[in-house]
């Protein structure tokens, strides 16, 4: 009896550690797509994995994915240019491992803002669905399948009067250091990533586009 019990909860503690290792890879997809950083978020799939974006069809296999989002989503360009905004924030995350746990599927939504490229007086505004599926390969979970369908894109007036930075120091009580300074290329502060890639193991690096 306790050794069913043993194993039972073992199984358990395997999955919530496979739920949270899902959901991390899928949070650091958004992180780098909010980067345009296409070549790690292609390394995030399986190589036989798939990538469908609402009506634009389905591109199979690792690289072809990433020529799709550099070439297509991305027109060319690696990165963020000055003052250019993306944001990709993902919801209410369903995570379904299988029984034997060599594969898993997901549902989240996902918001994104946008106003890229830069300088327009709009911002993009769009909400849509994922619907993954994820596969062990090598010990990792890596994305095998990804589908996000739009629900809606809109565009928002008045973006021209956006601020990048937030007030300035106190004079009445001045910090006890420095701000950090801002990256010039991209017009703000940008925090670096503080893990490495989870599949390659590379150190991300800033965004700045050096189109």
């Amino acid at each position: 009896m306790t050794n069913d019990h043993d194993s039972a909860l073992d199984d358990r503690v395997a999955r919530l550690e496979d739920e949270r290792d899902i959901a991390r890879i899928q949070n650091i997809y958004g992180y780098y797509l909010d980067n345009r950083m296409w070549r790690e978020v292609a390394d995030l799939f399986a190589e036989d994995g798939e990538m469908e974006i609402g009506r634009r069809g389905v591109y199979r296999g690792r690289e072809r994915i990433h020529h799709f989002m550099r070439d297509v989503l991305g027109g060319g360009r690696w990165g963020l240019l000055t003052n250019e905004i993306i944001n990709h924030i993902q919801l209410q995350m369903v995570i379904t491992v299988a029984d034997d746990r060599r594969s898993a599927n997901m549902r989240s939504r996902a918001i994104v803002q946008g106003n890229s490229p830069p300088g327009g007086p709009t911002m993009m505004q769009a909400e849509g669905l994922y619907e993954n599926r994820y596969v062990r390969a090598g010990g990792a979970w890596l994305i095998q399948r990804l589908f996000w369908v739009p629900t809606f894109y809109f565009n928002a007036p008045g973006f021209d009067q956006a601020v990048f930075e937030s007030g300035p120091a106190s004079d009445a009580m001045p910090p006890d250091g420095p701000p950090r300074a801002k990256d010039e290329a991209l017009g703000r502060i940008f925090p670096p990533f503080h893990y490495a890639h989870p599949v390659t193991g590379a150190t991300p690096p800033v965004p700045t586009s050096k189109a």
